[in-house]
């Protein structure tokens, strides 16, 4: 359960826009808003341009006035930050000339390092009503999940 000072102080925080959010992809932080273009250091696998990404792990969370902030990351039911995967751009071509001491030849080493951007299309932190909504909506869900999980082991049992 989410802790009653969270729940007391989030709809201050909602309620002022515009929120900015930082953003942990492998373990790197990244401060954005919604708008903004993040060029990642490194091409995602699997990815396609217009593939819409949920970004859950997130160290803290704000506005102007407030800051919510995670130990290490704040709880992914209290916001939804979504990016769209805008494409991958690649540097040019890099040639570096390596030699050993007392040898002519020259080794030529070539680079084109590709980088995946993305653009965050949503940043919002939720209120109050729309967490009891889903607390409401997430008890059914995991009694379904029980009775699968229950008719499988009597399923492999019998």
């Amino acid at each position: 359960p989410i802790p009653r000072s969270i729940l007391s102080l989030l709809p201050s925080l909602s309620t002022q826009t515009p929120h900015y959010a930082t953003v942990h992809l492998h373990s790197r932080g990244y401060l954005v808003t919604a708008g903004d273009t993040v060029r990642l250091p490194f091409r995602m696998a699997r990815v396609q341009p217009g593939d819409v990404l949920r970004l859950t792990s997130a160290s803290s969370i704000g506005s102007r006035d407030y800051t919510l902030t995670g130990a290490p990351y704040v709880d992914p039911r209290l916001f939804e930050c979504r990016a769209v995967v805008k494409g991958v751009e690649s540097e040019p071509m890099r040639v570096m000339e390596k030699t050993k001491r007392r040898n002519r030849r020259v080794k030529k080493v070539k680079s084109k390092h590709r980088f995946t951007e993305l653009v965050v299309s949503e940043l919002r932190v939720k209120r109050v009503e729309d967490l009891e909504r889903e607390a409401m909506a997430r008890p059914a869900e995991e009694e379904v999940e029980g009775l699968v999980a229950r008719g499988l082991e009597e399923a492999v049992m019998g």
